[in-house]
């Protein structure tokens, strides 16, 4: 016979049913009436059968027992399933906060920039070494002072064109940061369908449908699980904090396994001119590039490492991310603060178009652990 879970019952014995089910044959039943479920897996043949008589009341519990493990594996499927779907979810929430952040910086920007306006003539005329601009400010139609604080190790008129390029900059990433806002707010209505599909659904097929529905629409959305390893360990026993990743000219790239790994890598291993790379707006790897005191790294090697910065960052997946990059004397960990947490000065922004072809062949040369 064929049962709703399509198990076949193959024998009966006094304590337990045996049937024929993916994966092989196994005895179902315990060894009292109180004892627990239990599960064996071996050759029904010899075991004692019961008598025909008893046969339909043993079918009729075994169904129930099927149902009942068939119930089972639902319930811890669709847990799995929704875990995965409220973690993914709250990324592309962190996500969100972190690019109306960016919006609102961009605003700050450009009213700095529009008052910075006041200053231009002044500080054009204005010494190194100045602390401070004060101008008269005619815009409410009354004299009003206004005053600029400035660096006296920087030209007075290199500070206010400063102001005005981060204004220009944040304002043609925000056409970026609101195409991200409308996608993740797209992304996360797709999760609350899948969500609801695996509510609803009262089956292992009907789980594995939404899920792969899912996966087609949207393959990077909710990534499949991947099977655990263990770190590598260096020949020593021990355990590198970064993974070595060789660019297409042949430089190393150093890239931190975590958040403590990213201290350790920022702070312990990174020489103060080396350059240093992280995704802006979420958490993610710590990158560093090795370089040679007084050299920058060229154009190609900064792409090669702003790839693996954006990679192995919550934006994994996205055809373009902001990626800041500087030099490590200028990154500072802030007391007390958290694993992986820094600040940095003095940063540049890449706004990196992503290249899967580069990316791929990046990930491809990455070096084993010495």
């Amino acid at each position: 016979m064929k049962t709703k879970s399509s198990a076949r019952v193959l024998g009966f014995d006094g304590t337990g049913l045996w049937i024929e089910r993916a994966g092989g044959v196994v005895r179902i039943g315990a060894p009292s009436h109180r004892g627990p479920i239990t599960q064996e897996t071996r050759d029904p043949a010899g075991s004692a059968m019961l008598p025909a008589r008893e046969r339909d009341a043993c079918v009729a519990r075994g169904e129930a027992l099927l149902e009942a493990l068939e119930g089972s594996s639902v319930d811890r499927a669709r847990r799995g399933l929704l875990v995965r779907i409220d973690r993914a979810d709250e990324r592309l929430a962190r996500r969100a906060r972190a690019v109306l952040g960016d919006l609102s910086r961009g605003a700050d920007a450009e009213a700095e920039a529009e008052r910075a306006r006041l200053f231009v003539a002044a500080a054009a005329r204005a010494p190194r070494g100045t602390t401070s601009l004060t101008v008269t400010d005619w815009s409410t139609g009354e004299p009003l002072p206004a005053k600029l604080r400035l660096a006296p190790d920087k030209l007075p008129k290199d500070q206010v064109e400063a102001i005005f390029a981060r204004a220009r900059r944040l304002k043609r990433g925000a056409v970026m940061a609101k195409d991200r806002l409308e996608e993740s707010a797209m992304k996360r209505a797709r999760l609350a369908r899948l969500r609801d599909a695996a509510l609803a659904t009262t089956s292992l097929d009907g789980l594995s449908l939404a899920t792969a529905a899912m996966h087609r629409e949207d393959p990077a959305l909710l990534p499949r699980d991947r099977p655990k390893t263990g770190a590598r360990k260096a020949s020593s026993g021990e355990r590198l904090p970064y993974r070595t990743f060789v660019s297409s000219a042949g430089a190393r790239m150093l890239v931190g396994r975590g958040a403590s790994d990213n201290d350790e890598l920022t702070l312990h291993v990174a020489r103060p001119h080396d350059l240093w790379l992280h995704a802006r707006g979420g958490p993610g790897a710590h990158v560093v590039v090795p370089l040679e005191k007084g050299h920058e790294a060229p154009a190609d090697l900064l792409v090669d490492a702003a790839h693996l910065a954006a990679h192995f960052s919550e934006w994994r997946g996205e055809t373009q991310v902001e990626v800041t990059y500087v030099a490590r004397r200028h990154v500072r960990k802030p007391r007390g603060s958290p694993p992986g947490l820094v600040t940095v000065d003095r940063d540049k922004t890449l706004v990196l178009r992503v290249d899967p072809a580069r990316l791929a062949a990046l990930l491809a040369r990455e070096e084993a652990a010495p």
